[in-house]
């Protein structure tokens, strides 16, 4: 007997996992109610152990050092379709916990969109290549010093459904002329047969966490709450999902319209910053291990004999702050930045 005859009796009413449910028990879809088989997966509900994840989860992000305060609630104004065209068995699909079958945003997804908007919105130095942008979101050759965790579903915030909080809603998407857009010979028509296809999405508030420097950690929040607030994450963005406002961040219209202001930095200032928030994000426990590349970026950096100096300077400072001063001193690397600072 194979698993799908097995399962064929099985309800929805006993599902705990909507994930699960949508990608191995399909006689529903199969017998070619679609519509049906998607509305019965939205309504299996957040599983009661989710709560207590949420919560662990908080804690998690407070012992890696993330601030109370780069913690903010991000709501959906209408739908989210995050995960549309991931691979599923059906033809659409939605990004779901492994564990709990919950939506969530990839962090990667919020950090994709904040690094688009910076360069297609605002001023030279935050698009690709500029320094603010390479501090921020990094390139092929460093790292971004601003971390975007998973924005996770905030428990029992979704639309409500008669008194019970709905996070997943079934949604139809529409091809009114498929053979046109199936690359077919044939112009689309009056009389063409629309073909609607069902698909999830998402609604409720989501946790966004954010690590890194003070001042980039809140110009990173100022920049996402713009993108969210006007073109939204996700798929069907043009038709308007997606779109969230950041708690405590609102824009009004006239907001909306300005880019964000950001000081420009000279080349000697804007790589100053970058070792800056470098060292300033180095624990102690790996100042052993990591200085070293720290001094051969600086070895190489291109910039005038007064930046150099104070980036040399910054380094010691940050060895001696971790108490391997004693340890370094032998080294030759370490007697170079001294001899540099010296003059």
């Amino acid at each position: 007997m194979s698993r799908r005859t097995a399962v064929a009796n099985f309800k929805v009413r006993h599902a705990q996992h909507a994930g699960l449910w949508l990608d191995k028990y399909l006689p529903d879809h199969e017998a070619g109610t679609g519509q049906v088989f998607v509305a019965n997966v939205a309504r299996i509900p957040m599983p009661d152990t989710y709560n207590a994840f949420y919560k662990r989860w908080l804690k998690s992000l407070k012992s890696a050092g993330v601030k109370e305060e780069h913690m903010r609630e991000a709501k959906v104004q209408g739908r989210l379709a995050v995960g549309l065209g991931g691979e599923a068995v059906l033809e659409t699909a939605i990004t779901l916990h492994r564990t709990y079958g919950v939506p969530y945003i990839p962090g990667s997804a919020l950090k994709g969109l904040a690094s688009s908007y910076a360069h297609k919105r605002l001023e030279a130095d935050w698009r690709k290549g500029g320094e603010a942008h390479t501090i921020m979101f990094g390139d092929t050759t460093t790292a971004g010093y601003v971390t975007f965790f998973d924005a996770l579903y905030v428990p029992c915030s979704g639309h409500k459904n008669g008194d019970t909080p709905q996070a997943l809603w079934p949604d139809v998407i529409t091809v009114h002329h498929p053979d046109y857009y199936g690359g077919k010979d044939s112009a689309p028509a009056d009389w063409d047969s629309p073909t609607p296809v069902s698909f999830l999405s998402a609604t409720g508030r989501y946790l966004i966490a954010l690590q890194g420097d003070e001042a980039w950690v809140e110009k990173a929040f100022e920049i996402l709450a713009m993108a969210l607030a006007e073109e939204g994450v996700g798929a069907k963005t043009s038709s308007g999902y997606g779109r969230m406002i950041i708690t405590g961040m609102e824009f009004g219209k006239e907001a909306m319209k300005e880019p964000v202001v950001t000081k420009s930095l000279t080349p000697d200032e804007a790589t100053i910053e970058r070792f800056r928030i470098r060292l300033d994000n180095m624990p102690d426990s790996k100042v052993a291990g990591e200085i070293h590349s720290v001094y051969q970026l600086w070895k190489a950096e291109d910039v005038s004999d007064e930046a150099k100096m104070v980036i040399a300077q910054a380094i010691l400072e940050r060895i001696d702050k971790a108490g391997r001063s004693k340890k370094s001193a032998k080294k030759a690397w370490y007697q170079e930045l001294q001899a540099y600072v010296s003059g």
